[in-house]
């Protein structure tokens, strides 16, 4: 279960504070919210990952391939910052 908190810091950022754990099932539901505020508010996402206590793999992969100059991660548990890193690697 995944739960996602919008907070809008200002007009041009938006934080998304996740809780819970991502899956392939709930990265859509992720994937969703982000495509809604890039597409039509072009605004920046911090994503807040100080709730998340488990990631798969095929997440992280995906996570990590979002990850840009409009999309920053932040607040990761040492294991998900370890996963998000070798992920990224081997692409």
């Amino acid at each position: 279960m995944l739960r996602i908190t919008e907070n809008f810091e200002n007009g041009d950022s938006v934080r998304l504070r996740l809780d819970g754990t991502l899956s392939l099932a709930t990265f859509d539901e992720f994937a969703d919210v982000c495509d809604r505020h890039q597409q039509n508010d072009h605004r920046t996402i911090i994503v807040d990952m100080g709730g998340v206590n488990f990631m798969h793999d095929e997440a992280a992969r995906r996570l990590a391939n979002m990850r840009g100059e409009s999309l920053r991660i932040i607040n990761c548990s040492p294991f998900i910052a370890t996963l998000l890193d070798a992920v990224g690697r081997k692409d």
